[in-house]
């Protein structure tokens, strides 16, 4: 067996008698959730983005609407475009 094979078989070996221990001593915690929990987070953080932009163009829609019913343009009768 040639020794980079027995090196890097020591070294997997190693890591996980490290990983085993870790869990044991509690240095690593498996009820926390760390990945899932962060994932849950940044999926929540992205919905608040979104409707924060959503009601950002609805109020400029609704401002340019007003702006365009207060110096007469669009009188031609047609539906403003957030009311179809």
């Amino acid at each position: 067996m040639p020794i980079r094979s027995i090196i890097f078989l020591a070294l997997v070996v190693g890591l996980i008698i490290f990983f085993i221990i870790a869990l044991k001593k509690k240095w690593i915690g498996t009820t926390s959730g760390g990945i899932f929990t962060s994932q849950v987070m940044m999926h929540d953080l992205v919905n608040k983005d979104k409707q924060r932009a959503m009601e950002y163009i609805i109020e400029n829609q609704e401002d340019q609407n007003k702006r365009k019913g207060d110096s007469g343009e669009g009188a031609e009768g047609g539906k403003p475009i957030n009311e179809q």
